[in-house]
């Protein structure tokens, strides 16, 4: 089984990384941050507002891929502060209606561009 590495113009372009790796039946979507493909630049606003850019970008990402955030197993939120965990959940639940993936939320320092919110996620593929 090889791995096939996954871009999409859909989704900001990556640095020294892919935007996801498919291997066999599964997806690795690389952290996303909050920039907008079409401007490059990222999205400073609310966490409400960075959460909805970075799903949509993870979405792109997972179409690219042949899956879908319907097909999301996992997702790892990182948060500037875990004072934002509720006002990240408002919009999460909204890309994640029912049958919610396994997910971890926690706290961290430094993440890209001054930001608030990266998430990444590994997806099925039927």
């Amino acid at each position: 089984m090889e791995k096939e590495i996954i871009y999409t113009s859909n989704a900001p372009e990556p640095g020294p990384y892919s935007q996801a790796v498919k291997f066999g039946n599964l997806v690795f979507v690389s952290g996303q941050t909050s920039e907008d493909p079409e401007t490059s630049k990222s999205i400073h606003d609310s966490v409400a507002q960075q959460t909805e850019r970075i799903l949509k970008n993870i979405s792109a990402i997972l179409e690219a891929a042949g899956s879908s955030m319907d097909m999301v197993l996992r997702v790892d939120v990182f948060l500037s502060s875990i004072e934002d965990k509720d006002e990240m959940n408002e919009v999460y639940v909204k890309f994640f209606p029912e049958k919610r993936p396994a997910r971890n939320a926690v706290a961290v320092a430094g993440i890209d561009d001054n930001l608030d919110v990266e998430i990444e996620v590994i997806a099925g593929i039927q």
